[in-house]
């Protein structure tokens, strides 16, 4: 019970932190999403990578680390930016792995359902995709933190377009990214 009360003192205080950043000071920071000038580190020697993919319900998902933790994400094409809920956020805030200086400001999004949000976009330092052997590194991912606690993780395009092009091998079940 007592370790229920701490888990749930944590999650509140983690919420109040990110709800901290978006709403803090009358003026809201917006924030234009760039997709050049991209900080990648690709540790790679073929010029390709397969990453592996697992497939539930129709949805492909890759595992990824964000800023050092791993987590698996849906390989979304359709998808902008990358977008984690603020369950992922609250994690990364806990281990210290995002931080207010990670905070870039607010931006507002279409989403499926064709309705507008705006949410917190947070810097990523590091988002990993590998295959075991071989790492793409991207450095500096603008990611959206939708308010939505059970919102999809999703990685999309903020990622996808710093490689060459990618194919998806059904098949083998894995993504092949080629790299620039």
């Amino acid at each position: 019970m007592r370790t229920m009360r701490k888990y749930f003192a944590t999650t509140i205080c983690a919420v109040l932190v990110v709800l901290t950043f978006v709403s803090c000071g009358g003026k809201k920071k917006k924030v234009s999403i760039p997709y050049v000038n991209y900080d990648n580190s690709i540790i790679n020697s073929t010029g390709t990578i397969d990453v592996p993919f697992k497939l539930e319900s129709g949805v492909k998902y890759v595992q990824v680390k964000i800023n050092g933790l791993s987590t698996d994400m849906i390989f979304d094409t359709g998808c902008s930016m990358t977008l984690i809920s603020m369950l992922e956020a609250q994690q990364l805030i806990k281990r210290g792995l995002l931080t207010a200086s990670d905070f870039q400001g607010t931006a507002q999004s279409s989403i499926a359902d064709g309705s507008v949000v705006e949410d917190a976009i947070f810097n990523i330092r590091t988002l990993e995709l590998t295959d075991g052997q071989q790492t793409i590194v991207c450095r500096n991912v603008l990611t959206q933190v939708s308010s939505n606690a059970e919102a999809p993780v999703l990685l999309g395009n903020g990622v996808l377009d710093r490689v060459a092009s990618y194919t998806i091998d059904n098949e083998a079940r894995v993504i092949k990214f080629k790299l620039k």
